[in-house]
């Protein structure tokens, strides 16, 4: 029987799931990306922005999407790493990636070559927070 794990993830947690017999999934390890959890404000610098005349300023809106996209290419390359260990260990030899867009790009970034070539499907969907019998209903029959 092939070792399959199943990665379910969005940009704050992570759910890694394995074959255990025949088409059963068994959830093997989480990971959580506490920092993903905080507000915008606390993610980024104290120091005061510039307002514009309007009252926005365009400067700590950047910022602000700049300090979540490098947050959330941490937590995607802590999964990679995790995936790469179970494949260099011989655990893993296939892999589904179940995570929505744009975090699934993050993912796919952050993966090794090596990783990168067992991965078998990438599913756009971010159904972190669902069963384990809900997650399989979106994985092919036979895994």
């Amino acid at each position: 029987m092939k070792k399959v794990w199943v990665v379910v993830a969005n940009r704050s947690d992570a759910k890694i799931y394995k074959t255990e017999s025949l088409n059963k999934l068994v959830e093997y390890k989480t990971l959580s990306h506490k920092e993903a959890h905080l507000h915008d404000q606390d993610l980024i610098s104290d120091a005061p922005g510039r307002m514009s005349r309007r009252g926005h300023n365009s400067e700590t809106l950047s910022q602000k999407t700049s300090v979540q996209e490098k947050e959330a290419a941490l937590f995607a390359k802590e999964i990679a790493a995790f995936l790469e260990k179970g494949c260099a260990t011989g655990e893993c030899e296939c892999i589904y990636i179940i995570a929505k867009a744009p975090f699934l790009g993050f993912l796919r970034d952050a993966l090794v070559s090596k990783v990168t070539k067992l991965v078998a499907a990438e599913i756009q969907k971010d159904i972190v927070n669902l069963t384990t019998e809900e997650i399989r209903s979106y994985l092919p029959r036979n895994l």
